[in-house]
């Protein structure tokens, strides 16, 4: 399993609590092993791809490539290799043809989205539009490439913080070389009998969200637990940055306003008004539908406007699956019957991916800190 249903699959794999309880001995083993590789293909499948890319041949760019992968994804698996400088690189090369497949995948979904949202008095073009148009540019390295970079300057000073350094000169639309960084995978880190090492890394992941979010105008919405490495006390390496969703300066002004609402203390009518003006919705919300969406936000925020210091927990995360399904199961009854908006703020589906995904890597690695701290503190630097 490849491309789309395999991003699908991963989303699913992180998120504790979405399977219902009954179900999760049958499909938690399965879904784990999605989180860090799936099968890979034949060295000389992929190799054709990277000389290809690069129009020479592969002893021509590298002193030595490994033929067995050191990880495979959605789309492309990663070799080990060497540059004639002796430098160590990891080479991600994507997959013959997935390219293709997943633009075919993404142009039936669309039609799907869109034809829904003719037949039925949902709108909801805007937030899928935003996640298959995140889906599209993962196909392309270059973009994964700039991305990476940026995030790698923004956070250069921060010693807790790695990110890769790309080696642009061999780096191509279906090929990405970066500097090659080691650590233990998320699953042994889970595994440590060390809470206080858990905690520490906790907070480098809760920091890196929420600051890139607010003061940065940017994340990376593709949160599961394959994405980091584990380095030394509290190093966290950050890998894959193909999805990637920016935020311009209002959206990056509104969400500050929201969270200072949650964490104020303001609910109802007074938190309402502004989360109506950071989402934009386009008209009045029914008052069914208000106390959802509040009672919704203030669980996400529950770690932040708890008492401090708290610790995440499974039961946590697993009761926000369960009040998310619950959310979407009663908007959904009342928008067949009264029809639905979308808000035009842009982004906010994956904002939603991104919260989730941080909340359920907390939980795993029961990290307990001052959350309330970090978040005023992200507030106060946006």
């Amino acid at each position: 399993m490849k491309g789309l249903p395999m991003k699908v699959g991963q989303l699913l794999s992180f998120m504790d609590g979405v399977v219902p309880a009954q179900y999760q001995s049958i499909y938690g083993d399965l879904l784990s092993r999605l989180q860090v590789r799936v099968e890979p293909l034949p060295w000389d499948d992929v190799r054709a791809v990277l000389e290809r890319e690069l129009g020479r041949p592969v002893e021509d760019a590298f002193a030595r490539v490994d033929p067995e992968p050191i990880a495979a994804a959605s789309i492309g698996q990663v070799h080990r290799g060497a540059l004639a400088d002796g430098r160590e690189v990891a080479i991600k090369i994507q997959y013959p043809g997935i390219a293709e497949a997943v633009r075919s995948d993404l142009k039936n979904a669309g039609a799907i989205v869109s034809t829904m949202s003719a037949i039925t008095p949902i709108e909801n073009r805007q937030m899928a539009g935003d996640f298959l148009a995140r889906v599209a540019e993962e196909l392309d390295y270059r973009r994964e490439a700039q991305n990476q970079e940026e995030f790698r300057r923004r956070w250069r000073g921060d010693p807790r913080v790695a990110i890769p350094a790309i080696c642009g000169e061999l780096s191509r639309e279906r090929v990405l070389v970066s500097e090659l960084m080691e650590g233990e995978p998320f699953a042994a880190l889970v595994a440590t009998p060390d809470p206080a090492r858990r905690s520490a890394v906790g907070d480098v992941l809760f920091t890196f969200v929420f600051r890139s979010l607010l003061e940065h105008g940017i994340f990376n919405a593709d949160p599961h637990p394959g994405n980091y490495l584990f380095g030394p006390g509290d190093r966290v390496v950050f890998l894959d940055f193909g999805c990637v969703q920016r935020y311009d300066d209002d959206s990056r002004a509104a969400f500050t306003r929201l969270i200072r609402a949650i964490l104020e203390g303001r609910r109802e009518d007074a938190l309402w008004r502004v989360v109506a003006d950071s989402m934009q919705f386009p008209s009045a919300v029914s008052k069914t539908l208000r106390e959802i969406i509040e009672e919704y936000l203030l669980f996400c925020f529950e770690p932040a406007i708890a008492p401090q210091p708290y610790r995440y927990t499974r039961a946590y995360t697993s009761r926000l699956s369960e009040l998310t399904m619950q959310m979407k199961l009663k908007i959904f009854k009342n928008l067949l019957r009264i029809g639905w908006k979308e808000p035009k703020r842009a982004g906010l589906v994956m904002l939603s991916r991104i919260l989730f995904g941080m909340n359920s890597l907390l939980a795993s690695l029961e990290a307990e800190g001052d959350w309330r701290r970090r978040l005023t503190e992200a507030c106060d630097a946006a």
